[in-house]
């Protein structure tokens, strides 16, 4: 069985190709998908009465899925493979290249989970980067212009306890 692990969670998503989509047994819940490609890295999915759309950009042996303004690292954990060097639950990643187009936050600032901290455009798109936990800036990695690559820290976050 396959593991992926994103932050300290770890997930063992069972996927089946059902010839018009995707079916995806998650904890005891399934769901049925389609997926479609918009752009590249771009892509919409449909089911359960419902359309989404996220951006996919790979690093090395990371997935960066960019979903509802927040960047989830996504990593396949091999059986006896020691985890590298990850980010924190709480840092913000780019989850594809582009150039910083704003910086909403400075270090000591308080946010919550979901605050807009960060705006990249990539693919002549603006994408408004959420923090994905609540707590304090304990650092920012980014500045307006500078171009950056998936997976790059721009903004960690001191969870809070």
């Amino acid at each position: 069985m396959k593991t992926l692990r994103c932050g300290d969670a770890r997930f063992a998503p069972v996927v089946r190709d059902t010839g018009g989509g995707v079916e995806v047994a998650l904890d005891g819940r399934v769901f049925h998908w389609t997926l479609g490609e918009d752009s590249p890295g771009a892509f919409v999915a449909r089911g359960n009465g419902k359309t989404v759309r996220f951006h996919l950009a790979r690093n090395g042996d990371a997935v960066h899925l960019f979903w509802n303004g927040v960047v989830y690292a996504l990593t396949l954990e091999r059986e006896g493979s020691r985890a590298s060097r990850r980010s924190d639950a709480g840092d913000l990643e780019a989850p594809m290249p582009g150039r910083v187009t704003a910086v909403k936050v400075l270090v000591g600032d308080a946010v919550e989970r979901g605050q807009e901290l960060v705006v990249v455009e990539a693919m002549k798109m603006e994408n408004a980067l959420r923090a994905p936990v609540a707590g304090t800036v304990r650092a920012v990695h980014a500045s307006v212009g500078e171009m950056v690559a998936p997976g790059r820290a721009l903004v960690e976050i001191e969870a809070e306890p």
